[in-house]
């Protein structure tokens, strides 16, 4: 009784890690996750930092990407087999990454037993799907990498690339969501399982794509170009433009497939949360959060293309409009007519997109 009591108490400490851990390494998401029930939240919150763990190797400037196999797919068979990574490991990842990566997303991967100690925790099918996408994922980032070069600025050559890389870095995302939700939801039918899954891998392109076109500058001062080599050079572009506030209209002009991409995987991820049950709504919430807030960051460049390329101001929504968006949807998510008109009027600056 004494060993299963201390078994218990060390669980419930790794729960509380993970928990402490999300908000550091995503603000958005953490919101969230935070209004799901158990034991869906703690689904969620365990699959999110798994790919955020493979996600900090990925995004590490310098690895090559046979450095970044060589920590991405040893954490892959240990997470697989039930085995906690070595000593040898931590150190070999707490190396790679000294400098290389934020203090929160740093303090993550050197918990990344914590993380792993609660996925085994969970039901069989729970834990089946999460380490089914997390390996592909992971098995995709480390190709798709090689890919885009082995030294100098790394680059995406074509939109059908990129949404290749998206489906392996996002897509999965939509994919595993949808298997958890309904693992845990006794409302989600299969037919309306299979319904969904038509559109879980443009909801989660439609968040990957936002994200890229938030941070295009960052990621070229890294050492990445998401935007397809073959719409700079149809521009008149190089990719170090992306950085330069003097092109802000060029740049915009060159990378409007991408911005009308995304919005067309935005409507198609809008169709995934409106087919959610309306009884399942912290679900539809956690849906509506997201695809909210990356609607809103798209109306910044809407409203000012000049925004893609100004260096010191984050293209990203304020804490004040992060609260405003929260309220909103919470106040309509469970009125079929309110729901949609909020989306509607939220999204209507996107079209400006479409020219």
């Amino acid at each position: 009784m004494a060993k299963e009591n201390e078994t218990a108490q060390n669980l419930k400490s790794d729960w509380e890690t993970c928990y402490r851990l999300l908000p550091g390494v995503s603000r958005t998401f953490a919101i969230a996750i935070a209004g799901l029930k158990e034991p869906l939240r703690g689904a969620v919150c365990v699959a999110y930092l798994l790919c955020r763990i493979l996600d900090t190797f990925e995004d590490a400037p310098g690895l090559s990407p046979r450095e970044q196999g060589d920590l991405i797919f040893p954490f892959i068979d240990y997470m697989n087999a039930g085995e906690l990574p070595p000593q040898s490991w931590r150190d070999s990842a707490a190396a790679s990454l000294k400098n290389a990566a934020s203090p929160n997303d740093t303090e993550l991967v050197a918990h990344s037993s914590d993380v792993l100690r609660c996925l085994w925790s969970q039901g069989g099918p729970a834990r089946i799907a999460t380490r089914r996408w997390v390996s592909e994922m992971g098995w995709g980032m480390v190709a798709y990498s090689g890919r885009m070069g082995e030294s100098g600025l790394k680059s995406i050559p074509t939109m059908a690339s990129l949404d290749r890389y998206c489906y392996y870095i996002a897509g999965t995302v939509g994919y595993l969501l949808t298997d958890l939700f309904y693992i845990h939801s006794g409302l989600i039918s299969q037919p309306l399982f299979y319904q969904l899954q038509e559109d879980a891998l443009d909801f989660g392109l439609a968040l990957q794509k936002v994200n890229i076109i938030k941070d295009m500058g960052e990621d070229f001062h890294r050492g990445w170009c998401f935007m397809p080599g073959e719409l700079l050079a149809a521009g008149g572009l190089e990719p170090k433009d992306l950085a330069d506030e003097s092109k802000g209209e060029e740049v915009y002009r060159a990378v409007l497939p991408v911005l009308r991409s995304a919005t067309n995987n935005l409507e198609r991820g809008w169709r995934y949360m409106t087919r959610m049950p309306v009884e399942e709504r912290e679900v539809r919430l956690f849906l509506g959060y997201s695809l909210f807030f990356a609607a809103k960051t798209l109306t910044l460049v809407a409203e000012n293309p000049q925004r893609l390329v100004i260096q010191n101001e984050k293209l990203k929504i304020s804490r004040l409009e992060v609260g405003s968006v929260v309220a909103a949807v919470n106040l309509a998510v469970s009125n079929l007519g309110a729901i949609e008109k909020l989306w509607r009027k939220t999204t209507e600056p996107l079209a400006t997109f479409a020219g």
